[in-house]
């Protein structure tokens, strides 16, 4: 009798509850916790594989993006000039007190050579002062927002350090776009899911 009431006393708690029932909630609550992060991990997959379709199935769905192409836009070098802004400090001019700049605008006329408006028109040179030194560091002068069909005007603000002399010299100018307009896409791994603490989606 008394092996049996100490084999009792082993198998309870001080609360009264059996050692074998706390055993098992304990695996219980470890169980569920499993079952919150992977429902979590499950919920922030399914959404970035479903953002990552969804993306796809924008940018193969859209006319315009499957029909877009690349246009070669010319430039008349007979067009091209080089004057000071109306306001010399237009575009963000830089300047400190050990680099001084001016603000000059190109203007100049394009040729495009379809029937479709040319996007996002990326403009290239040759830029030089009166001295043939070099003004851009990069051959690329600018971009026009959109060119229509034939020709049109257009201008470009650049920044000219004034120890430069002037005027400037511009010569091979040419531009390309595309015949779509150019919009972002969603980023399929930006995930802005919330959950609570039982791992459900807020």
């Amino acid at each position: 009798a008394g092996r049996a009431r100490r084999a009792a006393r082993t198998t309870t708690t001080r609360s009264g509850r059996p050692l074998a029932a706390m055993t098992a909630a304990g695996a219980d609550d470890e169980t569920h916790s499993c079952r919150r992060e992977t429902t979590r991990s499950t919920i922030a997959s399914s959404r970035r594989a479903a953002a990552a379709l969804a993306a796809a199935a924008l940018v193969l769905s859209s006319p315009s993006a499957s029909l877009a192409k690349t246009v070669n836009v010319t430039v008349d070098p007979d067009t091209l000039t080089a004057e000071l802004c109306d306001d010399p400090r237009a575009g963000g001019v830089p300047g400190t007190a050990t680099y001084k700049a001016r603000c000059m605008q190109i203007s100049g006329v394009a040729t495009n050579p379809t029937k479709d408006v040319v996007y996002n028109a990326d403009v290239y040179g040759s830029v030089k002062d009166a001295a043939n030194d070099e003004v851009l560091n990069s051959g690329r002068v600018g971009s026009i927002a959109e060119v229509p069909p034939g020709k049109s005007a257009f201008r470009l603000q650049i920044t000219v350090a004034t120890s430069q002399p002037l005027p400037l010299k511009l010569k091979a100018f040419k531009a390309q776009g595309v015949t779509s307009r150019l919009n972002a896409s969603p980023n399929p791994y930006d995930d802005y899911t919330e959950f609570d603490d039982f791992g459900a989606q807020k």
